[in-house]
């Protein structure tokens, strides 16, 4: 097997990032809540076991000064007492919305906001490489996915910073950015599904994934913010689910990179559940998100657009 110079460059990044997932999971599993609740109960030799397995840096004098029944965010106090803390939101309960500060405002803006016009170009690029009326289709859905996703990203954090009194108008932007997300997610199946032989019950693929996007959506619609967990079960088994079945194509060229893409998600998803833990969460999820559509729009013209080898020219 040989292994080129991009997939050594796409390993090594995938290194990087799992490298940093696990020191980030080593410091959220400090702030739990129960270490304070049931710190008093452990004995010392305990207690430094536990210390030394979770690679913590808090004192333990800090600990047992913690108050009885309290969930002390240990890796948030961290922050806070660099200067970083000034440029970090407060954590807030799980039922209500995060208020980011004003720094974390325009980071959410701009990290998305900067791949508008590349993402626009990208899917022009697409458009012009088609060689036939479906590579066109494949094009245009998921150039109009990709697209999609940063402009109304983009447009609910400029509502939510600039508009955040016109609560209606906010809430709004909120769903619809979240209803595009699943669509972004089908539009990103789109090409592999239209363009790539699939075997006889994968191929129902094509238009299960559009309707696992409307039900999302409507979801989306009728639940907004009831079930933030379930919300993100939701997102992951969107994403999940059609990626099983590009297993059962022939050609798997660019499989390697769909999952460096998936990766690239799905770590990102720690910076999405980690608001008021660390400085700019939010807008680091950006960037995970904008690097694994990055790795996905790679892999879709390099190995069906760019080349005409692996293709299948399938007519309906």
């Amino acid at each position: 097997m040989i292994i080129t110079k991009t997939r050594c460059h796409s390993l090594a990044a995938l290194l990087v990032c799992a490298c940093c997932a696990v020191k980030v999971f080593t410091r959220l599993l400090r702030q739990c809540c129960f270490l304070p609740s049931f710190g008093h109960a452990f004995n010392i030799r305990t207690r430094s076991l536990l210390v030394a397995f979770t690679g913590s840096l808090v004192n333990l004098s800090a600990l047992e000064r913690a108050p009885q029944g309290t969930c002390t965010n240990m890796y948030s106090m961290d922050f806070r007492r660099t200067k970083l803390g000034r440029f970090m939101n407060n954590r807030v309960p799980s039922s209500k919305r995060y208020q980011p500060t004003e720094y974390e405002h325009a980071a959410n803006c701009a990290t998305h906001g900067f791949w508008i016009i590349p993402s626009i170009l990208g899917s022009s690029v697409l458009y012009f490489l088609s060689d036939d009326q479906w590579e066109t289709i494949s094009a245009w859905m998921y150039g109009t996915g990709l697209s999609g996703l940063f402009i109304m990203s983009t447009m609910f954090h400029t509502v939510s910073w600039k508009k955040s009194h016109l609560r209606k108008v906010e809430q709004r932007f909120h769903m619809c950015d979240r209803m595009v997300i699943y669509f972004f997610i089908a539009a990103s199946y789109a090409p592999w599904l239209n363009l790539r032989e699939l075997g006889p019950w994968a191929v129902h693929m094509r238009w299960l994934v559009w309707i696992m996007a409307c039900a999302g959506s409507a979801y989306v619609f009728f639940f907004h913010e009831k079930n933030k967990v379930l919300d993100l079960l939701c997102y992951t088994a969107m994403g999940a689910v059609p990626a099983v079945v590009l297993l059962s194509m022939p050609n798997r060229e660019g499989i390697l990179e769909l999952s460096v893409g998936g990766v690239f998600y799905c770590l990102g998803i720690v910076f999405f559940k980690s608001d008021g833990l660390i400085p700019f969460a939010h807008a680091i999820w950006h960037v995970f998100v904008a690097v694994g559509a990055g790795v996905h729009y790679y892999a879709i013209w390099r190995y069906l657009y760019a080349t005409g080898t692996g293709q299948i020219k399938i007519s309906r």
